[in-house]
């Protein structure tokens, strides 16, 4: 075997180590709070040893720090996974979908992506201006994704030509978020009741935003 085939293996191997670390200290995390945090014990459950741990990030604060990148990178990849209409509402549609799914699929690592408890490195805060995580959100590519749908729609004419894209793709934001948390909180009776309440809570949100011709091109949608 040569050289740069032994280094892909080990890569590989690597990588899916780290995975399993940013796994189980998600899960640790939302099961336990920030004090079940322990090297120790999230090495010991995936079945390696602490300098791994240490190895691949760093210590407790770069641990951290890679979970909420990794949250915010799986979300961009689910939504950059979606099929991109030509018809930037379907898009948006889709993208909509796409962070749904996203947060049924990964729940540990949602939980923690608007984490109000969970005691931030100094590289995740906005430490000049003592702003709360939650304000950074609007730099990932994650939702920069869902503000080129919504500009898409301000471009086409089915959002107002004066409406700020960031007040519409935060209130869309907002919308599908809150949703999904009930969601996975168990607020809904059945898998089917969330979905078809996800797709009314999202179709009444559009509705007040659309102009008259997006609103026309919704409703033809619904009908086709």
């Amino acid at each position: 075997m040569d050289a740069s085939a032994t280094e892909t293996a080990g890569d590989k191997r690597r990588g899916a180590q780290r995975a399993a670390l940013l796994d189980a200290a998600s899960e640790m995390l939302v099961h336990g709070g920030p004090d079940s945090i322990s090297l120790r014990k999230l090495a010991a459950r995936v079945g390696t040893s602490t300098m791994a741990v240490y190895t691949a990030f760093g210590g407790k604060d770069g641990l951290i720090a890679a979970l909420f990148v990794e949250a915010f990178d799986r979300l961009a990849a689910a939504e950059a996974a979606a099929p991109k209409h030509d018809e930037p509402l379907l898009w948006l549609g889709e993208l909509a979908r796409a962070y749904r799914i996203f947060a049924l699929k990964n729940p540990s690592y949602y939980a923690l992506m608007i984490s109000a408890t969970l005691p931030l490195p100094d590289s995740l805060r906005h430490v000049a201006t003592d702003e709360p995580a939650a304000r950074g959100v609007s730099q990932h590519a994650s939702y920069q994704i869902m503000r080129s749908a919504v500009e898409a729609c301000i471009a086409d004419g089915s959002f107002p030509a004066d409406a700020e894209p960031d007040e519409l793709a935060g209130a869309l934001w907002a919308g599908v978020h809150g949703h999904c948390s009930l969601e996975l909180a168990g607020f809904h009776e059945s898998a089917e009741a969330a979905e078809k309440r996800f797709n009314m809570t999202t179709g009444a949100i559009l509705r007040g935003l659309l102009t008259p011709k997006g609103l026309e091109k919704l409703e033809s949608f619904t009908r086709g």
